[in-house]
């Protein structure tokens, strides 16, 4: 088995952490992460993995608990491909309801 770990800048301020284990063109685990640069910290925003045994994707709020949600595709290369997808195209949008949460404390 192989693991492949490795980060996707967005911008100078946002990256996408990006960790798998395959074997051959099977994926057995995987962890997409968002990171944005808030306040000059760095902070998950989103998380999809595979932890508790299916794929799901957190969401991040700064003061309540994470928000999770399964996500339909359990096949995990279909799953992870999906996951960086999402994050390429809908950082800023993630980013911005993350920034928020932070206002509305």
């Amino acid at each position: 088995m192989r693991t492949a770990s490795f980060l996707r800048p967005l911008d100078n301020e946002n990256i996408v952490r990006i960790q798998f284990c395959r074997e051959h063109d099977r994926v057995f685990e995987f962890v997409v992460q968002l990171e944005c640069n808030i306040e000059g910290m760095w902070r998950p925003i989103m998380r999809y993995d595979t932890a508790h045994g299916f794929a799901h994707c957190d969401r991040l709020h700064p003061y309540e608990p994470t928000l999770k949600t399964e996500l339909p595709l359990q096949n995990y290369k279909d799953a992870l491909t999906f996951a960086i997808q999402d994050f390429i195209s809908n950082w800023k949008s993630h980013r911005r309801r993350y920034e928020s949460w932070l206002r509305a404390k």
